[in-house]
């Protein structure tokens, strides 16, 4: 929320020390565009802040779990050495006793000293983005862990559950409402108060000396400098939204923008089963990738660590097992100060790849996409990344709160109206800015409202406000 949240309510007369509001910037109630933008930005502070407030300090404390997390769990995801004494297969074997009655859901070999973690679907879990987790220590064959792990970033238990409270504040669906209407108006609320920023310093109306205009300052000045940052957390957050979200992977589909994946199908006949341990033209499960490669098979998976190897993926990957109808899918984990993830398909009857899909290939849209989830959840530049995140929710944390102090020092007094008196942003700009530049803003409203359809919470809550502000208006009138 940027400066002109400052703009607020008052119902003392004007002083010395409380500039009125053409004092304050000279012009500005001969200017119907700066009265529309100063008062819905007003109201979208007003009535969107709380909102933002609370995605704001859950953003906080997410944007730093990734890295407080590693030292919470330091035990199950550090192995005893960087030694790889124990068989792939035998660690998934080992694993696969803590949850006999699951299937696999994937294995990501651990390397350079890290355990390897073997991945489960439980269907009385939440949703398929949960999936139990046991972590085996490639060195001793220990198992060194046993939780449950949440999305692609195979978040624990606690950054899963600030991911829940910043996504849907634990309420789940309907909780999504709350997070969508913050990140639809984060960015409208940013680019009326940057413009409106500018046209203060050029009307010489920022140099104001009062108590008030030293808040409004500083508010500006801390608005200003995240500005960018905020653009960019309304802008992907949007595209994990319930409504807007689903805008966005329509037209991202429409355009052929989607996020290319490896063709893993097999003939009939080809397929394999690796949860049989004689799967695969008899081949026990713990045959080296060796003899299995030599056999033109990759029925185990030391095979298919051996044959993702050559085909130049770089560990951490995440192997998918094979089924009767698919082959093993190889994808790289997602890491920090990496472009993107390649992946590989594996016939498990030949041992040969399928399908690849380096990240080099992903369309534009594509690759903007991903980077912009990654740098949104922190894990595109590591810890630099987290703690400018973290930096950025908290200036959107002081902004709204010093925007709401602002108005508590100009705040109506008994008798006057919370919205509409004192010094409250002019009413009526709308129509003031048709009569004057009629075409603009026609051409201005249809943008607007092709914007409010895209992003629907957006053009609900906007046309609330104005209906309000109308009805307030024909109400003052009467009186």
């Amino acid at each position: 929320m940027s400066h002109t949240a400052a703009a607020v309510p008052s119902a003392t007369p004007p002083s010395a020390t409380s500039p009125t509001e053409s004092q304050r910037s000279p012009g500005s109630r001969q200017n119907p565009l700066l009265q529309l933008l100063r008062r819905i930005h007003f109201y979208a502070g007003i009535f969107i802040g709380p909102f933002l407030l609370v995605a704001a300090l859950s953003g906080v404390a997410y944007a730093l779990a990734p890295t407080a997390e590693t030292i919470l769990h330091r035990g199950e995801l550090t192995a005893a050495s960087s030694a790889q004494t124990v068989s792939i297969d035998d660690q998934v074997a080992k694993a696969k006793t803590k949850h006999p009655g699951l299937a696999l859901s994937g294995v990501i070999p651990g390397t350079d000293g890290a355990t390897t973690k073997v991945l489960f679907t439980d269907p009385s879990q939440p949703s398929t983005s949960y999936r139990p987790a046991v972590f085996v220590d490639p060195s001793t064959g220990e198992v060194k862990g046993d939780t449950v792990l949440y999305g692609s970033s195979l978040a624990f238990p606690e950054r899963a559950w600030l991911s829940e409270l910043h996504r849907n504040l634990h309420l789940g669906e309907p909780g999504r409402i709350y997070s969508e209407l913050a990140a639809s108006w984060l960015g409208p609320i940013t680019l009326a108060g940057l413009f409106l920023w500018w046209k203060r310093r050029a009307s010489g109306a920022s140099r104001a000396t009062s108590p008030w205009a030293q808040r409004a300052r500083k508010h500006s000045t801390i608005g200003v400098i995240a500005g960018l940052g905020f653009l960019f957390l309304s802008a992907t957050g949007l595209t994990w939204s319930a409504y807007a979200g689903d805008n966005v992977t329509n037209l991202r589909t429409a355009l052929s923008w989607t996020t290319p994946t490896v063709a893993a199908s097999l003939q009939t006949g080809e397929g394999t089963n690796p949860e049989d341990p004689h799967a695969g033209h008899g081949a026990p499960s713990g045959t080296s990738g060796s003899a299995a490669a030599a056999s033109g098979a990759a029925t185990t998976y030391a095979a298919v660590v051996t044959v993702a190897d050559g085909a130049g993926l770089k560990a951490p990957y995440e192997i998918t097992p094979a089924t009767e109808k698919k082959g093993w899918v190889v994808k790289e984990v997602r890491r920090s100060w990496m472009a993107g993830p390649d992946a590989v398909a594996i016939s498990p009857a030949t041992g040969k790849v399928m399908s690849s899909v380096p990240f080099s290939s992903y369309p534009l849209a594509a690759k903007l996409t991903d980077w912009g989830i990654r740098l949104h959840m922190g894990f595109l530049f590591g810890l630099l990344n987290q703690v400018i995140l973290a930096l950025i929710a908290a200036a959107l944390a002081v902004v709204v709160i010093m925007g709401y102090r602002m108005w508590w020092m100009r705040r109506p007094t008994r008798g006057a109206s919370f919205l509409g008196g004192g010094t409250a942003p002019v009413r009526g700009g709308l129509m003031r800015l048709l009569r004057a530049r009629p075409v603009l803003t026609v051409l201005g409203a249809l943008a607007v409202a092709a914007w409010a359809v895209f992003v629907p919470l957006l053009g609900i809550s906007l046309v609330a406000f104005l209906v309000i502000d109308a009805l307030l208006g024909l109400r003052g009138r009467k009186a």
